[in-house]
């Protein structure tokens, strides 16, 4: 299911979006709704969620300076809502990878479309790294390495922090740290990210530490707290949203889907 979050200072706008919109059969939930930009942003930090409709123009941030802010924390979809007919919103929007750009007064038909689109895009996006190529023997699900060589770079940067992701995934490294590494800024990074292998850092972290859990699964005798803890997770619930969260499975599906152990 898609966690959505709906940021629009129009309060008769916003509820009219959340109570009317038939979320349930577009595989939807809306986790969150904000009546600003800032709250907009405190609830995208928080709840990572997969995709932020948000309205351009709202206090104290506008949306686009929302979705510029929220890309240095997760990675996600963005559908724009404007009731201005302005290219250069249009521009900007684009340049920060928005899925949609919609226009006032919504039409409804646009309005789920839009989401069926993203909804596309986030399936086709989301667990095929983390399940066993047709070609490839049942129980053996994409490796550490596989997934490395699926999103490598002609970008020396890119590279260089690849290389510093998989020699220390399972420590507590962050953006800052990679960075310092690297001597660059974290917003040029970020920026690499994102052009480079369409992920942000902390995604890419995630999607590396469990493709190694999805590896180690394979051990029978190996408790599932402790491939928390050698991925780089010190709280097993924890590893287990982000892990069902890729992979569409808890670690137990897994390691029973693909290894037949219970």
């Amino acid at each position: 299911m898609i966690r959505c979050i709906i940021a629009e200072d129009e309060h008769i706008l916003r509820k009219g979006l959340i109570l009317t919109t038939d979320w349930n059969s577009l595989d939807c939930e809306i986790i969150g709704e904000a009546k600003n930009g800032q709250e907009a942003l405190d609830l995208f930090i928080k709840y990572k969620p997969d995709l932020l409709i948000t309205d351009i123009r709202m206090p104290i941030l506008n949306g686009l300076q929302v979705i510029e802010k929220a890309k240095h924390y997760h990675d996600a979809e963005f559908i724009i809502m404007s009731g201005y007919d302005d290219f250069s919103y249009a521009k900007q929007a684009i340049h920060l990878g928005v899925s949609e750009f919609l226009c006032k007064p919504l039409d409804e038909d646009e309005f789920v479309d839009s989401i069926l689109h993203v909804k596309k895009k986030l399936e086709k996006n989301s667990v095929s790294l983390f399940y066993p190529k047709k070609d490839t023997p049942k129980h053996s699900p994409d490796s550490l390495e596989s997934f490395i060589l699926n999103n490598s770079s002609k970008n020396r940067y890119i590279n260089k922090a690849i290389q510093y992701i998989v020699e220390k995934y399972h420590e507590d490294i962050s953006l800052k740290d990679l960075c310092k590494h690297l001597l660059i800024s974290e917003s040029y990074l970020t920026k690499l990210f994102k052009e480079h292998l369409n992920y942000s850092f902390i995604d890419y972290l995630a999607r590396c530490r469990i493709s190694k859990a999805c590896e180690l699964l394979a051990e029978p005798d190996k408790k599932i707290y402790l491939i928390a803890e050698q991925v780089g997770y010190k709280d097993q619930r924890y590893f287990s949203v982000i892990f069902k969260k890729i992979t569409h499975l808890t670690p137990k599906e897994y390691r029973k889907k693909f290894y037949g152990y219970e």
